[in-house]
């Protein structure tokens, strides 16, 4: 159990705080569900912080088929391109308060001060590192092992394996994982039906059995 959850990226392991004169300059914009933050093309003069709510990242592929890249909490910082323009669309998935920085002056701030660079570079760390394992995920783990450590993942994050929130309807999840919706509702439904994981709703779950999930996820199907 600890090698996996020593495989897990953890997310947010230095919350990015901007120097005061950068929060100072930076104004706040408010997103509903649903909203388009910024598309794919977009000029990418600003950057963003979550201050409430849950946004994620994405790109249509050639097929037309949707590509869920990633999902950002509270305190997490997205946006941030060294190209001119977006290269994928930020949606929130529910009601959002975004801290929003110009691109410049935030780059400039992260050059001039060491210790908000370290941060910064500790945060494009841990995101490559779990661009790799995503990488890894979907090219060798089963559509089980995947779901598995993606519920060890959002408890993980939420610092609970009780009352674990769901901000993501399943089709985002699906489009994250390189799965069907119809194939997560079903392992979610056989992990219920097996006792691994509770849920009264559909946007909350506990984890009664985190060692049946961890062994889910190491690619034990037999448990």
């Amino acid at each position: 159990m600890a090698a996996l959850q020593a495989r897990l990226p953890m997310r947010n392991p230095v919350p990015l705080q901007p120097a005061p004169t950068i929060e100072t300059a930076s104004v706040i914009r408010r997103v509903k569900a649903g909203e388009t933050i910024y598309f794919e093309g977009d000029a990418a003069t600003c950057c963003y912080r979550v201050v409430t709510g849950f946004a994620k990242e994405y790109s249509i592929l050639e097929d037309g088929k949707r590509q869920v890249l990633d999902f950002y909490g509270i305190g997490e910082m997205f946006g941030i391109s060294q190209s001119e323009s977006h290269l994928h669309t930020a949606e929130a998935i529910t009601d959002c308060t975004l801290r929003c920085f110009q691109r410049d002056a935030w780059l400039h701030a992260v050059t001039a001060s060491p210790d908000l660079s370290q941060k910064f570079m500790n945060t494009l760390m841990t995101r490559l590192h779990r661009s790799r394992e995503r990488l890894t995920m979907l090219g060798r783990m089963s559509a089980t092992a995947r779901m598995a450590l993606f519920l060890m993942r959002l408890a993980e994050e939420q610092n609970s394996e009780q009352d674990v929130r769901f901000p993501m309807s399943r089709q985002d999840i699906g489009d994250h994982l390189g799965l069907t919706i119809e194939t997560v509702c079903r392992i979610l439904t056989d992990m219920k039906r097996r006792g691994i994981i509770t849920g009264s709703t559909a946007r909350l779950f506990s984890i009664p059995d985190m060692d049946a999930l961890g062994l889910l996820a190491h690619g034990d199907a037999s448990i």
